[in-house]
């Protein structure tokens, strides 16, 4: 039997008992602790034989895991307890964030409206000169009448002199360039427009005299393809009568043919059907043998697999057997225990009947 050496009071390990968080804050601390505890493991013999010498290493191990738990506790402690410092410190900072926000706000309101009046003058400047360079712009889906409806909007359109203020000038230069380019681009729309419905015109002249010879071709290809019909037809006629010919002369060789092939045919057959009945006699024998042979198989297989079966259960007998005369007898020798009493203890915990105990076979 082995038994913990006894530490005096005022040991590294009683201190660490009584005030957890000492080893959190001193790393030298927790190495002599450590070293103390490891020490006093290492000088656990393990004795699994007794009661006793099981319930020794239960309550070492015990004792490392309550003193564990005591110092994350105390740790846990001083996370919350700097947490909470660290919150009141947040809630102080949020506080003084915001007061200082609002007085630097309050302070620049006046720039801040004025820049966003400046910002709003020189949106509206950039929206009316993009929109008159849009205007400005001549696609190719333009027409004299979209382009002459622009300059129509472009010499409309006003320009506020306290939006532009200084830079009016660059506005309307922008616009009178616009309604320039505008004119210069209509003009050669109309003159576009005027060719295009003249060549229309030649074009329609043109489409009549082109009617007029095609239906001329039409009359005279009518009557070609009249005289060519008349001739394929002709034509069809005779070959109809060589291809009548020549298939009653074909279907004449194919039935004698076919008559041919059909006595060819019948003797092969009648020989193929012979072999065929020899040769299923000679796989049902076969048949028949496999069978006979696959059954003996099956049956010393059997008869095999029932021996192993049997022996395996007579060897696990006797091991079982064996174990639990050992666990008895070791039991006898634990204590003043009779040997039916014993025997009655072993059979119980292989029954189940004893919690938390089992025998391993």
């Amino acid at each position: 039997m082995t038994t913990v050496a006894e530490k005096p009071k005022n040991d590294i390990v009683a201190l660490v008992e009584a005030t957890p968080v000492l080893v959190l804050t001193d790393k030298e601390k927790f190495s002599q602790f450590y070293q103390a505890m490891r020490e006093e493991c290492d000088a656990l013999v393990p004795n699994l034989e007794t009661k006793k010498g099981r319930d020794e290493i239960a309550s070492l191990a015990y004792k490392v895991a309550r003193t564990k738990t005591a110092i994350d506790d105390a740790g846990k402690k001083l996370n919350e307890e700097a947490r909470a410092r660290i919150n009141a410190v947040d809630e102080a900072r949020r506080e003084i964030r915001k007061q200082l926000d609002d007085l630097k706000d309050e302070v620049r309101r006046p720039l801040t409206e004025w820049e966003d009046a400046e910002k709003k003058r020189e949106k509206e400047i950039e929206d009316q000169l993009a929109t008159i360079r849009a205007m400005q712009r001549v696609d190719i889906e333009d027409n004299a009448a979209s382009v002459r409806t622009r300059i129509d909007d472009l010499q409309a359109m006003s320009i506020d002199p306290e939006v532009h203020r200084a830079g009016i000038g660059i506005a309307e230069n922008a616009k009178s360039a616009a309604i320039s380019a505008l004119e210069t681009a209509l003009a050669r729309l109309n003159r576009e427009e005027e060719e295009r419905a003249e060549l229309e015109r030649l074009r329609a002249e043109a489409a009549e005299r082109e009617r007029i010879e095609a239906e001329k071709r039409a009359e005279e290809d009518a009557a070609r393809l009249r005289a060519e019909a008349e001739r394929a037809e002709q034509e069809r006629v005779e070959r109809l009568q060589r291809e009548a010919e020549e298939r009653a002369k074909a279907e004449a060789e194919r039935k004698a043919r076919e008559e041919r092939e059909a006595t060819e045919r019948a003797h092969a057959e009648a020989l193929a059907a012979e072999r065929r009945r020899a040769e299923e006699a000679e796989a049902a024998a076969q048949a028949e043998r496999d069978r006979v042979a696959r059954e003996e198989a099956q049956r010393q297989a059997e008869a095999e697999r029932a021996a192993a079966e049997q022996a395996k259960r007579e060897a696990d007998r006797a091991h079982r057997s064996k174990i639990m005369t050992a666990a008895k007898e070791a039991i006898m020798e634990a204590g003043e225990i009779d040997e039916q009493v014993a025997k009655n203890i072993v059979l119980a915990i292989v029954g189940g009947a004893v919690p938390n105990v089992i025998i391993k076979f």
